[in-house]
């Protein structure tokens, strides 16, 4: 056997061992058909959850915050307006809105663009008790610190300071609300972590660090980072492997078949699963992995079929069979 096969063999068990080993641990890490625990992807900020029927009679504001396996966030939620606040505003004519302003994400930037989000029309039960007024936020998407194009190794950065406000005239009023809550419900392929101060939600290490930054955040600030789970880089690895097994068929053969046309087809498949169609011809740095294992096959496949077309040409003009 030559060198050349040696070589080949141990790559192609190599691949085995991987393949099955990827298997085996994503078996123990499946939870109920989760990657893991349902807690690992959510988590919370500010004031503790509670039910809704404790937060009657006070002013609480409730941000909910998700996004998708691509990256994508949305911020949604609800605001609850006591009795008081509302008589003390005249809500009733004055329209409650909802600003959230970022948190400083590197040193030397200065935050100065702020998500505004609208807060629906107040609805009111005058025959309860408490009288309280509430309101669903309009969910929209909301900007964050990270790159996409990193998958599946992205993180994303998010900090912001949320502010209840009316506008009376030119004036600007913000209310002071003391609770405010903030979930983070996650795909099941990432994982939230909560930011405690500024050196921890920055992350840097440079010369402008100052103590102040290590002081906790306060109540009506929240910043977390959300990173990949390391059971979906294991996912991502074991259908890169996948995309490897017509290749490996391709060196083995002596003549092209259709490996070719599997790896296209697997490569177009796993692709759209793992982060859509392509869009406006936005690229991943997988696709780079993705486009040299097309490379690969094409080119081997071509030279084997040059060689199989020579053996043919000198077996007709010897008219031997090859």
């Amino acid at each position: 056997m030559s060198a050349g096969k040696k070589i080949l063999g141990l790559i192609a068990l190599v691949l085995m061992t991987a393949l099955w080993g990827s298997y085996f641990y994503l078996f123990q890490e499946n939870r109920n058909g989760q990657l893991g625990e349902a807690s690992d992807s959510s988590a919370w900020c500010g004031t503790p959850p509670t039910s809704d029927v404790a937060a009657l009679g006070k002013d609480w504001l409730t941000l909910r915050i998700t996004n998708t396996v691509r990256g994508e966030f949305m911020l949604s939620g609800a605001v609850i307006v006591s009795e008081r606040t509302f008589d003390r505003y005249d809500l009733g004519r004055n329209e409650l809105r909802l600003r959230l302003e970022p948190l400083q994400w590197s040193y030397g930037v200065t935050p100065i663009f702020l998500e505004q989000v609208r807060i629906k029309p107040l609805s009111r039960n005058l025959s309860s008790l408490d009288k309280s007024a509430y309101a669903e936020l309009e969910a929209r998407p909301i900007g964050v610190q990270g790159r996409a194009q990193a998958f599946p190794f992205d993180s994303y950065r998010y900090g912001y300071k949320p502010v209840v406000y009316i506008l009376k005239g030119n004036e600007r009023i913000d209310l002071k609300f003391k609770r405010i809550t903030t979930r983070m419900e996650m795909s099941n392929t990432f994982t939230p972590i909560q930011k405690y101060n500024r050196a921890e939600y920055i992350n840097e290490k440079n010369s402008l660090v100052r103590e102040e930054d290590y002081k906790p955040y306060a109540a009506n600030e929240c910043a977390f980072s959300v990173e990949r789970k390391d059971s979906f880089k294991v996912i991502v690895l074991l259908l890169l492997l996948v995309i490897c097994l017509p290749l490996m068929h391709v060196f083995y053969r002596d003549e092209p078949g259709i490996d070719f046309l599997a790896t296209l087809v697997s490569i177009g498949a796993i692709r759209v699963l793992l982060v859509g169609p392509l869009t406006d011809f936005q690229l991943y740095n997988i696709d780079f992995l993705f486009g040299a294992a097309i490379l690969l096959v094409g080119t081997v496949s071509l030279i084997k079929a040059m060689r199989a077309n020579s053996r043919r040409e000198l077996a007709a003009k010897s008219g031997s069979s090859w």
